[in-house]
């Protein structure tokens, strides 16, 4: 009997110990592995988009600077001689241009002036090459394939810009420019990347045309370029981690591909599965033998206590030993007790910190992709309610005027009628004010003992709050405010995740506010290139001044614009 009762409560004892565990523990390395193979992939897809945007500002640039020469100084109007001059002069302090040639309406050669070359004894006639047909038939800038000159294997290609008549608004020449791109070999070189990282340039044709290596585009190397992104064969037909995102130049595309060798980029998730596998191994070993221990001092049969460890080994770990003495059994009871609470709290934690880890990625990700700060406003406080069932979630932003927390979104009736209202706080009131105005997070786990809480007539429920600044530093942008109808529901580890998330969301709005600068900019350059067309095509000075002041007035929206001359 005494050797039957060992062995029941050894198996009852390794199955508790072990099955949860090992389980728990394989969950969780799956889990982690993914969300770590997700950030490495998501990594080297900002790695392609950062270059692709770096390639397309570069040819862009170029683009203006043939656009400056060519409208700010009106190439084609000028005498021969003052072309050449220009031209020559962009050639001097521009090295990325090989060789510029100026075509008439028929594409006739006007000018040409070559880095290689001082003079042309002869002008040729390039009425039938694309360089002049497509700007002059379209009106677009002309892009060609890239092509390696013979001997030193460099890539050039040929950008050609339509110049328009500004009285007419038709194509009268077209600027022809020979282009050596191994600048963007420069760009790629100046990357900084990590171990097994690489970044190159691939045509549609699946040559690589830009390297950080020379020796890899010299050589003639060539890659497909799969459909999609993830675990790919490499340049080097090594396993890698793959992202690509294009260029578009004209008619041509360039894939812009990073990639990672898939040790170095998983070897995060792999010493991440190695620490929780160890860790479960230890539990496990850890509670085997304290089974074995407490086993081996039982001498008497307990039917209560076998009936209670088969429940629980069967998966029940609400189950509970009635103690009901304070001698070996009444010890062994209490400490299968306390096993199983902490068991249950090691997976109620794992669960906890895997379903955090999981809502701030996918916040992560879902807010890199968003440019509208009202969209992004509502995705925040719509995913952090609905992934932790809080009772309530709403962000302030600034008012850069008044310096009063402006709300820009809130969950719920209760966040459309704050908003219909235009719901506002001043700096320095309720724990929202005073997270804004310390630039620290406020946590008040019942706010009925709280004297600086404001409460809110359309959230009677609310027993707990925490407030969190979104903040770039110093410089606090809003706040991101949740409170719950528990008291005590609100926690650390709510704090921590919320300012996780508040650090992101702060991220996000400085690419917004970057990106609608950029957007103003932009039109503003726009708008003045116009007006000084509009100006250049007058004849006189009064004519001039006339288009120069309704220019400008409608420009500003003033009501009355005039030039007063001395």
């Amino acid at each position: 009997m005494r050797n039957s009762i060992r062995r029941r409560l050894t198996t009852a004892f390794v199955g508790l110990a072990i099955g949860p565990l090992l389980l728990v523990g394989i969950v969780l390395a799956w889990q982690s592995f993914n969300a770590q193979s997700q950030q490495a992939l998501a990594l080297q897809r900002e790695v392609a988009q950062r270059v692709a945007t770096q390639v397309t500002a570069f040819f862009t640039g170029l683009e203006n600077e043939l656009r400056a020469v060519s409208q700010v100084q009106g190439l084609q109007g000028l005498d021969r001689d003052r072309q050449q001059a220009i031209l020559s002069e962009l050639l001097s302090y521009e090295d990325v241009f090989e060789e510029l040639t100026l075509l008439d309406s028929e594409g006739k050669e006007q000018i040409r002036v070559s880095r290689l070359r001082l003079t042309f004894t002869e002008l040729g006639n390039r009425a039938e090459e694309d360089e002049f047909v497509i700007p002059k038939t379209s009106g677009e800038v002309y892009y060609s394939s890239v092509r390696f000159r013979e001997g030193t294997g460099e890539p050039l290609m040929t950008i050609s810009l339509p110049l328009q008549d500004v009285r007419t608004g038709l194509v009268d020449a077209v600027l022809v420019s020979e282009v050596r791109i191994k600048r963007v070999w420069d760009l790629i070189a100046g990357i900084q990347v990590s171990q097994g990282q690489s970044v190159y340039i691939v045509d549609a044709e699946g040559i690589v045309v830009a390297h950080r290596n020379p020796s890899v585009v010299l050589g003639g190397a060539h890659f497909d370029v799969p459909d999609q992104d993830g675990t790919q064969r490499g340049l080097t037909n090594a396993s890698v981690l793959l992202a690509v995102d294009t260029v578009r130049l004209g008619e041509q595309a360039f894939n812009v591909v990073a990639e990672q060798t898939t040790s170095e980029a998983l070897a995060p998730a792999t010493n991440s599965i190695i620490v929780i596998l160890i860790t479960v191994a230890v539990a496990a070993v850890a509670a085997v033998g304290l089974g074995l221990l407490v086993v081996r001092q039982i001498v008497h049969p307990i039917q209560a206590m076998a009936a209670t460890v088969q429940a629980i080994s069967s998966g029940d770990l609400s189950q509970q030993v009635q103690v009901t003495s304070q001698d070996e059994v009444g010890a062994l009871a209490t400490a299968f007790n306390d096993m199983t609470v902490r068991l249950r709290g090691l997976i109620a934690g794992l669960e906890g910190r895997t379903h955090a880890l999981e809502t701030s990625t996918k916040v992560s990700r879902r807010l890199s992709t968003i440019l509208d700060q009202e969209q992004l406003v509502t995705e925040v406080v719509q995913q952090v309610q609905t992934a932790f069932n809080y009772y309530h979630v709403h962000i302030y932003l600034i008012d850069e005027t008044t310096q009063d927390l402006v709300m820009a979104g809130g969950t719920g009736t209760a966040g459309q009628m704050m908003l219909a209202g235009g719901h506002k706080i001043p700096t320095g009131r309720g724990l929202t004010g005073r997270a804004a105005a310390t630039n620290s997070p406020v946590l008040v786990p019942d706010v009925s003992q709280e004297e600086g809480w404001l409460p809110n007539p359309l959230l009677p429920e609310t027993k707990s709050e925490v407030a969190v600044p979104i903040a770039m530093g110093e410089r606090v942008l809003g706040v991101l405010d949740v409170q719950h109808n528990v008291t005590g529901g609100l926690g650390e580890a709510d704090t921590s995740l919320l300012q996780s998330i508040a650090g992101q969301v702060a991220i996000a709005l400085q690419n917004i506010r970057l990106f609608a600068e950029a957007q103003r900019r932009a039109e503003h350059q726009t708008r003045v290139n116009l007006i000084t067309q509009r100006i250049q095509s007058t004849t006189t000075v009064e004519d001039a001044l006339q288009v120069a002041v309704r220019e400008l007035g409608r420009a500003v929206e003033a009501g009355e614009t005039s030039v007063r001359l001395a």
